[in-house]
Order: structure tokens, then sequence, then C-alpha cells
């Protein structure tokens, strides 16, 4: 144990209120010494990160350290990694611009609400979050608590009370189950697919007792196992039902009365009157239900481990000025929406609440590096910096020292030239462990038993304080990390969407037909920069029947799409304030409801046939696979995954 690691050991233990550890290059390394620091205090940590794309990273090298105690140089102490059933809770941020009109991504919506759940519950001893979640507002830890349920055998619970918070906690009906997230009902008996549940379980009620809880396999529909009891956590943060979105449609018409807010307002309305969602409705429900808390309400006894503090103001610091530009952009446009205070906390809040935790900050280069990046902001923005990590404030500062291990790219003899026998190597796969024990046998090195692991590492490093130095997998054969492996989230296929809308958009010329989301079909005659009040706007000008011109900032060109039809005939077009365009959405939407209604009865009927199930993939297939010699491709990966499990299910296959 290093005198510096002691000396990091004892200030924590003693409740400093800031330490500065520099020195560390690598989230690797950072969740190396953590992840001992947790284990020798018994404290509970906060990781605050930039961004969602380095929570995932923190979280599975965390997960790493904690699950394989014996990836310690050899010799040295091997319980020092060891943190018992240590709860590793990952909290991300919506990315979505609540600006936008769009809803926040559900896999967001459910990780967040899962993590809530269990901060609430204390199941934690590290929580992981962006930047971006320090600051945004939720629900209280009560609330939060009410949404989900805890069921135990032989006790009452009323199954109405338990439909009526699985649905107002973003659950969904469906026969059969075959995600988490679902919910059936058949007279006494409900089954439900929690978040935090490997399996769905099966509650049998006898009135308004649980008579028994079972685990189930959803495909055989067998039971697995008897529970004694059953944590359902809920699917979103909030609870929101029909009636919500009713009263928020009322609150709405008061609040945004103005006549300029008339035509947004009323596309809303018209839904959330009939107790129905909208486009991006989670950024607006506040208005009715306030968000009266943030995450430092679950943040018990917490120290908050900033990493990288410039990068993390930074971040807030762009975040809160594009929340404000566009709050003003989309008001001036004419949409509703809530202001940001509304939604997120404001610096002089999180100032406040970051000076009443004690903070461990990772600074790779130290506090002198950042206070002359703090003396740069001063000198060059023109807004004063936030300054929410000041170098100003007192703090003790520690060194731990590490560095990078080199990347060989697949060239063994350079690994084979600087490999010593005290080193340790990660890969993904046994089946890579052994190929390397192969590879290195040719070479004459013998390695011990344990000198391989198995796990998902984002990188190599060495540190010299515990002489431990680690290879990666990605270190030796320049393969993709296991964080560069994780699939894009639909979110981010989106926003690949988006860009390629806009490029469409771009390639309009004049002559086109284009389709107005609120007045239908018209004909693009260019653009247009019209000066008023001293300032200058670009605006699309589309022409409908009569001549009529409508003007549309380029701003709001998400509301402007391309016409398309099989049809080669020009289309009519629509007149502008007439009800035509109104009655063909209104066409459109009962068509699309009854192809879905079609849909349902073709799918259920699908899942009543039973198809051949085969078997999980037999160790000597997982010896085949591993022993691939080439790095599949993100959607290669996904595909054959993707084919594997429908092959396993006993529906019939239905994919392209």
């Amino acid at each position: 144990m290093s005198n510096e690691f002691d000396n990091l050991k004892h200030e924590i233990e003693r409740g400093a209120r800031v330490v500065s550890l520099s020195g560390l290059t690598s989230i690797a390394a950072k969740a190396s010494v953590l992840s001992r620091l947790a284990a020798a205090t018994n404290k509970r940590f906060a990781v605050v990160t930039e961004s969602n794309q380095d929570i995932d990273v923190w979280a599975a090298d965390l997960d790493f350290w904690i699950n394989n105690p014996v990836a310690t140089a050899p010799g040295s102490d091997k319980s020092a990694f060891h943190t018992p059933q240590s709860a590793i809770v990952t909290l991300p941020s919506f990315e979505t611009d609540p600006y936008s009109a769009i809803s926040p991504h559900a896999e967001t919506e459910e990780r967040r609400a899962l993590a809530l759940w269990q901060m609430q519950h204390g199941d934690n001893n590290v929580v992981v979050l962006s930047a971006r979640s320090l600051i945004q507002r939720t629900v209280k830890p009560d609330e939060i608590a009410a949404l989900g349920c805890e069921l135990k055998r032989d006790e009452d619970f009323p199954p109405e009370i338990l439909i009526h918070r699985l649905t107002s906690s973003g659950y969904v009906r469906e026969e059969p189950l075959f995600g988490p997230g679902q919910f059936s009902i058949r007279g006494g008996i409900v089954d439900v697919w929690p978040p935090n549940s490997e399996t769905p379980v099966r509650i049998e009620f006898f009135g308004d007792t649980v008579d028994s809880i079972r685990a189930f396999d959803a495909e055989t529909q067998l039971s697995v196992e008897q529970l004694k009891q059953i944590s359902i956590a809920p699917m979103r943060e909030f609870a929101a039902t029909s009636q919500d979105l009713k009263d928020w449609a009322f609150f709405a018409r008061e609040r945004f009365s103005d006549s300029k807010f008339a035509r947004n307002l009323k596309d809303r309305t018209d839904f959330a009157a009939e107790g129905e969602t909208f486009s991006g409705w989670e950024f607006q429900l506040p208005l009715v239900k306030p968000l009266a808390a943030n995450v430092f309400d679950y943040l018990r006894n917490h120290i908050l481990v900033i990493d990288e503090p410039v990068a993390v103001e930074n971040a807030l610091t762009n975040l809160y000025e594009h929340l404000d530009d566009n709050y003003a952009a989309v008001i001036e446009a004419g949409d509703v929406a809530l202001e940001p205070r509304e939604l997120f906390l404001q610096p002089d809040e999180l100032r406040a609440k970051l000076d009443d935790a004690n903070r461990l900050e990772f600074r790779t280069l130290g506090r002198t590096a950042a206070a002359t990046d703090e003396e740069f902001q001063t000198d060059a923005a023109a807004d004063s910096p936030l300054f929410l990590f000041p170098t100003a404030e007192k703090a003790t500062e520690i060194e731990l020292r590490s560095r990078s291990t080199r990347k060989f790219h697949g060239d063994i003899p350079a690994f084979v030239a600087e490999f010593d026998k005290n080193a340790q190597i990660v890969v993904q796969t046994a089946g890579m462990a052994e190929r390397l024990n192969e590879i290195l046998r040719e070479y004459e090195i013998y390695l011990p038993q344990d000198a391989i692991q198995i796990g998902a590492l984002s990188s190599g490093f060495e540190l010299s304080s515990f002489d431990l130095k680690i290879f990666s997998e990605a270190d030796i054969f320049g393969e993709i990390t296991s964080s560069e492996q994780r699939p894009k989230t639909k979110g981010q296929s989106t926003k690949s969407k988006l860009g390629a809308f806009i490029s469409d958009f771009r390639d309009l010329k004049a002559g086109d037909y284009v389709v107005h989301i609120d007045h239908g079909i018209g004909r693009f005659d260019g653009l247009q920069i019209i000066e008023s009040q001293g300032t200058s706007r670009e605006f699309m000008l589309l022409i409908y029947a009569d001549d009529a011109k409508l003007f549309v900032p380029v701003e709001r060109m998400d509301l402007v799409s391309r016409y398309s039809s099989g049809e080669a005939a020009q289309p009519s077009l629509d007149r502008l304030g007439g009800l035509g365009w109104q009655k063909t959405k209104a066409k459109a939407k009962r068509a699309m409801r009854d192809m879905a209604d079609e849909l349902l009865k073709l799918y259920a009927e699908r899942k009543l046939v039973r198809g051949h199930a085969f078997p999980p993939d037999a160790p000597w297939q997982h010896e085949f696979e591993d022993a691939f010699p080439y790095e599949l491709t993100i959607d290669q990966a996904a595909a054959i995954e993707d084919v594997k499990t429908d092959m396993e299910t006993a529906v019939p296959m239905d994919r392209l």
C-alpha cells in the first residue's frame, strides 16, 4: 500500500471538504483507485462525468475491479479491490433537448427510473451520473417510492392499486410478456416484468392478499422459482395518468393565453384534452406536477467524485447557455415551453448544493493547470464563468501517477519484448484468453493461472504506487473496446436520421411541393430574409391555394417536410385556414389506428402459433465463435444476436 493512497484514505475518512487527486490518466486507472478507496473506507461515492458516454465506461471499469478481486499485481494484497456485493447505479440524463418537442428515449427513461428507485432504497455504494443529471430536476424520493411496489407473499396489496401504479409509471399491457416494462391481467393473476428483474413474475391474488409470487420463463410460461417477495421498480420517474394530461391542457390554455401560442398550443391540447400523450409531453407535464427535487436529495452520505472538474464545468456552462438560447427561440417562435428553471437547477442553486458536499476531484494535470485555465476563462469569457470547482478553494492535494500502456496493434513480437510476468492482461472472452496463452507459449512465456482475466476494461495502464501493470485486449490487438462495441442507442440513431432529414430539406428547390404539419400541402418558393425591429431573420416562403403566402422561420423547419406520393399527378394545394387539411389528418389518424388494430390482431395470432425453439449456444459454439480471428462490426454483432434470440423463441421468426 503506497503512502499516497494511505494519505488519500485518511483524508476521506476524516471528512476532508475537498481532496484533489492528480496524475491518473485514464478512467480505468481512476476506477481502480476508487474501488480500492471504497473498499478501504466503506464510504459511498457518486461519480460525476462529463457526458452519458463516460457513464458507461466508468460503470464497466468499476464493475471489472469490484468483481475481479484477483486482478491485482502478483504479490500484492488480493483483498484490496474487494467490495462485497457493491451496487453500481448509473443515472444517465435525458439527451433530448427539452425545447425540441421530442420525447426522451424510453430506454433512458427506464434507466433513470430504475436508478432513482435503487438510490431511494439505498441499494448503491457507487453512483455514476452525468453533469446534466446533476442539475436535472426530478420527483421527491417518497414519490418515486410510491410509483413502485414492494409485494410480500401472504400480505395484503389490492391488485387495483398495483395495476394503477403500473400504468401510471409507464408499464404497457401486453399478452404475453416479451420484455421488461410490460404486464398482463387474467382474473386474479397479474404477470409483470420489472426492469430490475431478469425474468417476469406471476402474482396470484386471493382477494386483496398476495397468495403466491413466482418467477417464470417468458418462453415456456413455466415457473422457475417461488419467491417470498418482489420489488417492482417504475419504468419512468414520474406518474402520468390521462387525468394529468387533461389537467395540463386546462392549465396550459391559461398560461399560454397569448394569441401567438394558439397554433402550437392547439396541436398539443387536442391530444392532452383526450388524455393522450403528444411528442415532448414529458417536458411539459411539470406545469401541473412540478419537479420539487434533484439528485442531491437521493445522494445520502455520498462523497461527490468529480471526474475532471474543468470538463464537467464546461459541459454545464454550455448546457445552461443552450437552454437559455433554445427557450428564448421557441417562445419567440410561438411555441409553448417551460422555463429552464422549472426543469433544471440554476447555477446559484447548484453552487450551494456543491458547497454542502464533500468532494474528491480527479484532475489529471493537477490544480496548478486548472488555475491557469480559470485565469484564461476570466480574461476571455464575455460572461462570468460558473466557478463551480474553484482552485482558490482550500483543498488537500495528493498525486498518484499512472501512465497509459503502449498500443501494439497486433505486433506480438513488440508486445513480448515489453511484457513482464508481473503484468496482468484483461481480455473479453475465454476464447481470446486461450488464444493469447497459445501465442505467448510460442515465445516460451508461460503465465500463471490468474495472469489473464476475463472482463471489460476500457484501457490498460501502469500504476507504480501499487506495482500494477495492466494490458487490455485493445492494447495488444488494436481491437475495439467494450465501450465502443456497445450498439448505438435509439436516441443516437434518431439523431442521424434527423441529419438525413436536414440534408433532404436543403435539397429543396423553388417549385417543390412540401407539407406543413399545420397547414398541409404547399409549394416551396425559396428563402427570404425579412428585417423587423432592426433584426434580420430567414424564412421559408410557402405558397398555398389562391396564392396565399406563409412565411416559416427556418428554425421551425421541423414543421415542414418534403411532399412524397406514389401518384405522378401534381397535388392540389391546401387552403390556408381551411378545414380540408384538418379532415385529411383526422382521416389519416383513423386509418393508422385501424392499421394498428389489424397489426395487433395479426401479431396476437402469431403469438399463439408455436414454432420450434432451438436450444441456447452450446460450449462448442462459443469456442467456435471465439476462434474467429476478426472483429465483428457493431451491426454484424447485433444482427447475429437478434437472430439467435429469435431462433431460441418458440414464436415463428418475423425478420428480413
